[in-house]
C-alpha cells in the first residue's frame, strides 16, 4: 500500500460534492448576489476535493503511526522474553490482532512481511522495504536504526529496547502538543464562519445598505478583495496551526 496517496470512497466523494456546492452557493449569493459565480464550481471542487485527500493521507499516516509505536513496543517486549526478531515479529501479528481488529493498517502488513520472511527474506529487508513506502519519519528512522543495530555487533536487544523507548517519548510529546493545539484550532474554525455570518446578516436584514456592493463594478472588485482577505486569513491560520510532526521524512 502506498501512504502517500488515498482512494476516495463514494461517502468521501459525496462530501467532498456538498461541500463545493455549499461554498460556491455561499459565495455566488453574499459576495456577488449574482448565478454567474456559480461556473467557479468546477475549480471549487477541484481544490476541495485535493484538500481533501491531502488531509485524509496525514490522517492516514498519523493512524498508521500510532499502530506502529504500538507494534514496536510489542517487538521490544518480545526480544526482551528472549524471542528472535522473526518470531518476535510473529507473534506481534496476533496481539495487533487483539488491539485493533482485522481493520487496522499495520495489521496487514505485519502479515505481509511475515508472509516474505517465510519465503527467506531478511525482517531488516521487509522493514527497509516498508519504511520506504510510507514515507513516515519515526518509521524510517527505527528502520535505519535496527539496520545499524544489526551490523553493529552491540547489544541488539538493548539498543530496540533504548530506541523504543526514546521513539515513543518523542511520540507521546507530540501528541501532547497536538493536543494542546487542538483547542485553538476549534476556535480558528469557529472565527473562520463569523465573517459569512455576519455578512448573511447584513444582507438578510439590510439588503438596502448591502445592494451598493452588488450589481456595480466598484462594488464587484471590493467584494473580490474581501473575498481573496478572507481565503488568504484561513489560509494563513491552517498553516500556523498545522502540527504534523515526525509524519513525513
Amino acid at each position: 500500500m502506498d501512504y502517500s496517496k488515498y482512494t476516495m470512497s463514494f461517502k468521501d466523494l459525496g462530501f467532498v460534492l456538498l461541500k463545493s456546492a455549499a461554498v460556491t452557493l455561499v459565495i455566488a449569493y453574499l459576495f456577488y448576489d449574482s448565478i454567474i459565480p456559480l461556473i467557479i464550481f468546477p475549480l471549487i471542487f477541484v481544490y476541495i476535493f485535493r484538500q481533501y485527500k491531502a488531509e485524509a493521507v496525514i490522517k492516514q499516516k498519523q493512524r498508521l503511526t500510532e499502530e506502529f509505536m504500538n507494534a514496536l513496543k510489542i517487538l521490544s517486549a518480545n526480544l526482551l522474553a528472549g524471542y528472535s526478531v522473526e518470531n518476535a515479529w510473529k507473534e506481534a501479528e496476533g496481539e495487533m490482532h487483539m488491539m485493533y481488529g482485522e481493520n487496522s493498517l499495520m495489521l496487514a502488513e505485519i502479515r505481509d512481511m511475515n508472509r516474505k520472511i517465510k519465503l527467506n527474506q531478511t525482517f531488516e529487508q521487509v522493514l527497509s522495504e516498508f519504511a520506504d513506502r510510507t514515507e513516515v519519519e519515526d518509521i524510517v528512522n527505527f528502520a535505519d536504526i535496527f539496520s545499524f543495530a544489526k551490523r553493529s555487533g552491540g547489544s541488539f536487544v538493548d539498543i530496540i529496547e533504548s530506541t523504543t523507548y526514546r521513539m515513543w517519548t518523542k511520540y507521546d510529546t507530540n501528541r501532547q502538543i497536538e493536543v494542546s493545539v487542538s483547542a485553538k484550532k476549534l476556535e480558528q474554525k469557529t472565527m473562520n464562519y463569523i465573517p459569512i455570518v455576519l455578512l448573511a446578516f447584513l444582507k438578510i436584514a439590510s439588503y438596502d445598505y448591502m445592494s451598493a456592493l452588488y450589481r456595480n463594478f466598484t462594488g464587484i472588485i471590493f467584494m473580490t478583495i474581501c473575498l481573496g482577505a478572507y481565503a488568504m486569513a484561513i489560509k494563513l491560520a491552517n498553516r500556523i496551526l498545522s502540527v504534523n510532526i515526525g509524519i513525513s521524512k
